[in-house]
């Protein structure tokens, strides 16, 4: 059995990998829109395209990885 203290720092840790879930997924996608601006001679065409891709698999990743429970003995 877990105490309340353990259940808060699990929380916190879960809310944490959402965040970085979701700023790893703008980040990567913005970057590969960059670069995409960079190679094609574009100007902030693909970057703001990216970082919207990046926002949309990001809540898909963050929501399939953090957003089902999991029965205990899938674990």
């Amino acid at each position: 059995m877990t105490s309340p203290r353990d259940d808060a720092w699990t929380a916190y840790g879960t809310a944490w990998g959402f965040i970085g879930t979701m700023a790893s997924g703008i980040i990567a996608w913005g970057g590969i829109g960059l670069l995409i601006d960079w190679l094609a001679g574009f100007r902030w065409l693909f970057l703001p395209i990216g970082m919207v891709l990046g926002v949309g698999l990001g809540i898909y990743l963050a929501l399939r990885k953090y957003g089902t429970e999991r029965k205990q003995d899938e674990r």
